[in-house]
């Protein structure tokens, strides 16, 4: 087992809503340690049991798109008693804050074309949960709002917050950031279940509204 003791922490990635993601060093080692904070508006038994169950999830999720071939953090320890997932440190830059999102577009929609065909959606996918390096391609990171045995509307979900995470970060180049993911998704899933989801977004954006998990 890892002591806490071999850690030394270099620096906060992220402070969220709902966890703390810092940069950490193990053996030499580059880590990422995402630790979920305790809640004090919840009662401590309630909490520790919500953040052990989202901790286990969440790690079970990386597993599982990991071992079949997916781009997202690997995982190497997971700390239940203190909620804390040790992963893999990946080099690279949020999409949203690239010089050249559309290079990266097409093989976004692949990539989440491929997880959708696993029936697993990430919850979250916004462009700051998208790295992208120039040696290591594409890296889909924080899961906390994944979900197993995703539906049609929980895809379009994603797709939807895509969109919109796209229209925010460069308004001038969305339209065809989005064309080009959805040629990348249509060449894995096939136009009939691209047009299926699609129809599914533009009902999610009519409502004007979409569902938060979590």
């Amino acid at each position: 087992m890892l002591e806490q003791l071999d850690f030394l922490e270099n620096r906060v990635i992220r402070v969220g809503a709902e966890a703390v993601i810092k940069e950490i060093s193990w053996k030499g080692l580059r880590l990422v340690a995402k630790h979920r904070v305790p809640k004090r508006y919840r009662t401590a038994e309630i909490d520790e049991r919500v953040r052990r169950s989202r901790t286990l999830h969440e790690a079970k999720i990386l597993w599982h798109l990991s071992e079949n071939g997916q781009p997202v953090p690997l995982v190497l320890f997971i700390d239940l008693a203190n909620s804390i997932i040790y992963m893999q440190f990946l080099e690279g830059v949020e999409l949203r804050s690239h010089q050249s999102p559309l290079r990266y577009a097409e093989r976004l929609g692949e990539i989440v074309a491929s997880m959708h065909s696993m029936d697993v959606v990430h919850g979250d996918l916004t462009l700051a949960n998208i790295l992208a390096g120039e040696d290591t391609g594409l890296w889909l990171v924080d899961f906390g709002l994944s979900a197993f045995n995703a539906d049609l509307e929980e895809k379009a979900v994603d797709i939807h917050l895509l969109e919109r995470s796209a229209a925010s970060a460069f308004p001038d180049k969305s339209r065809e950031f989005m064309h080009l993911f959805l040629r990348g998704y249509s060449r894995v899933v096939g136009r009939e279940k691209t047009s299926e989801i699609l129809e599914k977004v533009k009902e999610i954006r009519s409502r004007g509204r979409y569902v938060v998990r979590g």
